[in-house]
């Protein structure tokens, strides 16, 4: 199986996602937009995963939410990674001493359980679309798409499997821990 952790988004974030995910669309030619219910904000990659794996990985992911308290971010801005012709579009996230905090311990709780650390720096983001084609430019676009400024509240961290069902790929939750320390 594929797995990943990250962090779910609730329900009225994953709308104003939605939201700016429908004004990309109008903007591009083409572009494999991502369903709204697989919205989240990835943390680490873990991919092909064994299933005596999973419970070192939630092991992982209860140490780090025991160590760690409630937060907000903020959505930010449209932002893409641009491939040649096509890019895939995002929806950035402001980056905060406590998601940084998040982040590496869940690296160190991970190192612990046997698994390499995230060969990338923390990049907070939401994937949009992949491979999109805009009509004039990613540029234009990010002029002219103004992202309003939600709060997302971070309460828990999730380990999800990617599962492709027919074409359709779904992010299926298989454990989330909450923190345990509340918002001060």
């Amino acid at each position: 199986m594929r797995t990943f952790i990250g962090i779910a988004l609730k329900e009225e974030v994953k709308q104003t996602v939605f939201e700016i995910q429908q004004q990309c669309r109008q903007m591009c030619k083409k572009g494999n937009f991502t369903e709204k219910d697989n919205f989240h904000m990835t943390l680490h990659f873990v991919g092909e995963t064994r299933a005596e794996e999973i419970e070192d990985l939630k092991q992982a992911i209860y140490e780090t939410a025991i160590r760690n308290k409630t937060f907000t971010l903020i959505l930010k801005q449209l932002g893409v990674f641009e491939r040649g012709q096509t890019g895939v579009l995002w929806v950035g996230v402001e980056k905060s001493i406590a998601l940084e905090h998040l982040f590496e311990g869940l690296q160190r709780s991970l190192s612990k359980q046997g698994f390499a650390r995230e060969k990338k720096k923390l990049s907070p983001h939401i994937t949009l679309a992949r491979q999109a084609v805009p009509y004039h430019s990613f540029a234009q676009m990010q002029k002219s798409l103004l992202v309003e400024q939600k709060e997302i509240l971070v309460d828990s961290i999730t380990l999800f499997e990617s599962v492709r069902i027919g074409t359709k790929l779904i992010y299926r939750p298989l454990f989330t821990e909450e923190f345990k320390k509340k918002k001060i």
